[in-house]
């Protein structure tokens, strides 16, 4: 559509202006022959009627249809005028002197001279025949040629557009084809470097990301269900020995004890399992406040000695704040879970021996180190220790849900903090959590 309305401006400004050139071209024929006429009229005198007609027709190059008048300027001279003339053509030759009218297909030319007798206007007009041919032949070939030209056009964007999309229509086709059974498939990529391999290329990491989310899910899935299942197997298990035949009360008490702890067990999962999620898909959502840092780890502290009375927690506060009051804006139930799972981890995986919790103000930071004489984790465990449900080798045998490191980092990273582990295998851990001071981060604006 573009290139047919760029061709046909093209075809009407060729036209416009060789039409503009020969209407001009046409009045400076018709200057000439004023020249003319206004010579011969002057020179008249010298010759016959005869011998002036004669001179005339022999030598003068006459013009199609033309008519020469000179006319005396004295009153009511209009009238007296052999031809009709437009009458502002009249006006602008007596104003001016010398002008020029357009009429339909007449074009005409007038001049005023004077002499001592009077003054004299020159009137000659004609019809450019010629001229209004060769426009009428040049306006054939300019329809005929735009027509042609928007009939190729036309082909030619056709065949090159379908040349252009069939690539893009081959990969929104294979696009289409990939759902949740074949996330492996990719799109082809012929080109790296033009737009549609950049395209296919960056549709490709978004399949690489999804394929990894999915495959997180159904790992997620599949070990939640999994953790799940060993509480529900052992409660059920329990239940049903303890029901096979009359017992003593002590063998119910121990059945019902049994039953008690894994109960317990599975609903730490479900709540940690609820938590993760919950403050995964409404971080900006949490209810925030200045919290004391060391009250906040104080309370955390007292907390956890109710849910294991023979932990060996000892803490030591370090306070050298730079300012005059220290605050972490933030959520205090979230923060305190997070450092409650980390002394649970501590406790747990060093046989609940002494454990070592620093707690220090630097550089605008609030840092708290939680330090074990533990199992430690293998080198290469360490990067996975923050998936969901994962659990290094040499752990295994100890109670555990796999959820409280994943909950602690997402907690922290709402937070805008930094976790950090070290760890020397059967020498103990080193988890460190730095979190920036109220004033020293901006928030967003959960409305926003």
């Amino acid at each position: 559509m573009a290139s047919a309305l760029i061709i046909l401006a093209f075809g009407i400004s060729v036209f416009y202006f060789s039409a503009q050139y020969r209407k001009n071209e046409f009045f400076q024929r018709l200057r000439t022959r004023v020249d003319i006429a206004e010579k011969f009229f002057l020179e008249r005198s010298t010759f016959s009627e005869v011998d002036y007609i004669k001179i005339r027709d022999q030598f003068v190059n006459t013009l199609p249809d033309e008519t020469e008048e000179v006319a005396e300027l004295s009153p009511g001279w209009q009238d007296n005028l052999k031809n009709k003339y437009p009458a502002d053509f009249l006006e602008s030759l007596i104003d001016r002197e010398e002008t020029y009218f357009y009429s339909d297909t007449i074009q005409g030319a007038g001049r005023v001279f004077h002499l001592r007798e009077g003054n004299y206007a020159v009137i000659i007009t004609a019809v450019d025949k010629v001229g209004m041919r060769v426009l009428r032949n040049l306006r054939t070939i300019i329809t005929l040629s735009i027509m042609g030209a928007i009939i190729v056009v036309s082909i030619l964007s056709y065949y090159i557009s379908k040349r252009l999309i069939w690539p893009i229509s081959k990969k929104i086709h294979k696009a289409n084809t990939i759902s949740g059974s074949n996330l492996h498939e990719r799109l082809n990529v012929f080109n790296p470097d033009d737009e549609l391999g950049e395209m296919a290329i960056a549709f490709n990491k978004l399949l690489d990301r999804l394929e990894g989310a999915f495959n997180m899910q159904k790992l997620f899935v599949a070990n939640a269900s999994h953790e799940i299942r060993n509480p529900l197997t052992a409660i059920l298990g329990e239940t049903e020995v303890a029901l096979t035949k009359d017992r003593s009360l002590d063998d119910y008490k121990e059945s019902l004890r049994n039953i008690s702890l894994e109960a317990d067990r599975l609903h730490l999962l479900v709540n940690n399992l609820f938590q993760l999620s919950s403050i995964s898909y409404g971080a900006m959502d949490i209810k925030r406040e200045n919290i004391d840092p060391k009250a906040l780890v104080q309370d955390a502290r007292k907390k956890y000695d109710l849910l294991n009375p023979n932990n060996q927690l000892r803490l030591d506060l370090i306070t050298r704040p730079t300012k005059s009051e220290a605050f972490i804006y933030g959520n205090k139930n979230l923060l305190e879970t997070a450092l409650i799972n980390i002394y649970d981890n501590a406790s747990k995986f060093s046989s609940d021996n002494v454990v070592d919790i620093d707690f220090s103000i630097k550089d605008d930071m609030v840092v708290i180190r939680v330090t074990d004489a533990g199992v430690g984790i293998p080198p290469d465990d360490i990067p996975k220790i923050t998936q969901p449900f994962f659990r290094a080798e040499n752990v295994r045998q100890i109670v555990g849900t796999g959820i409280g490191i994943p909950l602690t980092l997402r907690i922290i990273e709402i937070h805008k903090g930094i976790f950090d582990v070290k760890s020397v295998l059967n020498e103990g851990t080193t988890v460190t959590i730095s979190l920036p001071l109220a004033e020293d981060i901006e928030w967003p604006d959960p409305d926003s």
